[in-house]
């Protein structure tokens, strides 16, 4: 495990902001974890997605929380066990953690609770719990065909191919989050996206009842939100954020949802 000093000069030549040392911390933690499950052969079963892939893979500049798969070929007697190899790896690797479990639907999800982390770390936060810091891990078993790529991942010394989901799924599963849930998240995530032209998987979007033109979907809801209610999810957004100040990307989302696409 990294000292302190590794820990915040790694994040910096990453361009991580140092005042948000226990993002960064989870981050790490969140690595070690995608490193060790990649090291399991039923771990490559399990394919990448979610905010947390954007961030790793493809550089967001948001802090992620939870490491989402999407799998086909795992139960839940199989997901358990991977969980279960992974956290006696990472207590290989001098980390203590606990792990439970709470699936519910065609969602597996395991909870990795790391309560000392921070403390070995010197780390203290306004935001610190008592339990320390929880990374959940959910594979979700989707019914639509998994089409997947092997992607790379690097960062805190590390560097190692992960078996994706391919970003047109998540893209779709972005949409159909937009439109089903006030998360601030979302909406970044799909600016992000946007500016990055990523094509969206109609297919995915369609088998999650969207059969409108996903472009058409995007303006309807962002332009359905209030001033007010995109100044609060930018608000919640912000201690996620790199730069703060690029939360105004979500009260000016209309607008720049609007050139972006036009710019495709």
């Amino acid at each position: 495990m990294l000292t302190y000093e590794s820990l915040m000069a790694d994040a910096a030549s990453r361009g991580m902001p140092a005042g948000k040392s226990r993002g960064i911390l989870r981050e790490y933690l969140q690595l070690l974890t995608l490193r060790e499950l990649y090291h399991l052969t039923d771990g490559r079963k399990f394919f990448f997605t979610g905010g947390t892939y954007l961030r790793l893979v493809h550089q967001t500049k948001r802090f992620s929380e939870d490491l989402d798969f999407n799998v086909a070929e795992i139960d839940q007697s199989g997901f358990e066990n991977v969980m279960r190899k992974v956290l006696s790896s990472l207590g290989n690797e001098g980390l203590t953690a606990k792990l439970d479990f709470a699936h519910w639907g065609n969602l597996f999800v395991a909870e990795l609770i790391f309560p000392d982390v921070e403390k070995t770390c010197g780390i203290r936060s306004a935001y610190s719990k008592k339990e320390g810091i929880l990374i959940k891990v959910e594979a979700n078993r989707p019914r639509w065909k998994i089409k997947r790529e092997t992607l790379v991942v690097a960062g805190f010394g590390y560097m190692f191919p992960v078996v994706c989901t391919e970003r047109g799924a998540l893209f779709a599963d972005k949409i159909d989050a937009l439109v089903n849930k006030n998360r601030a998240r979302h909406l970044f995530d799909i600016l992000f996206m946007l500016s990055r032209k990523y094509q969206v998987d109609t297919h995915v979007l369609e088998s999650l009842g969207i059969a409108e033109r996903p472009f058409d979907v995007i303006l309807k809801r962002v332009q359905s939100f209030s001033y007010r209610e995109l100044k609060k999810q930018a608000d919640s957004l912000r201690p996620f954020l790199f730069d703060e100040k690029e939360a105004d990307i979500i009260v000016n989302a209309p607008a720049i949802a609007k050139q972006l696409i036009e710019q495709y």
